[in-house]
């Protein structure tokens, strides 16, 4: 429902906002890698959903600065919406067996 858009939103603007970041951060150290933002898409992907392939790391201390800030805000990524399905799951069981 809208808590559900809310954090699908909140994915969006995390992946965009971290992608830039990182490009503009390692796009001139690494551009092979993070040369544009679509490339850093994939990074953000990979880091905000924890599956951390390896196949692109930050090799600057703020570019290091950027990943960890993304990897801890992407734990909210994946607990919001967690947390919401599993609540109403909860309400649906409640209501079914009351």
């Amino acid at each position: 429902s809208s808590e559900l858009q809310l954090a699908a939103i909140y994915t969006g603007i995390l992946l965009l906002l971290s992608s830039t970041l990182m490009y503009l951060v390692e796009g001139g150290a690494q551009p092979e890698i993070f040369g544009s933002i679509p490339r850093c898409i994939w990074w953000a992907i990979t880091t905000v959903t924890t599956v951390g392939y390896g196949d692109s790391i930050p090799i600057s201390a703020v570019g290091k600065i950027v990943a960890s800030i993304t990897t801890l805000l992407g734990i909210g990524v994946i607990a919001v919406p967690t947390g919401i399905i599993a609540a109403g799951f909860s309400e649906s069981l409640s209501k079914k067996f009351d």
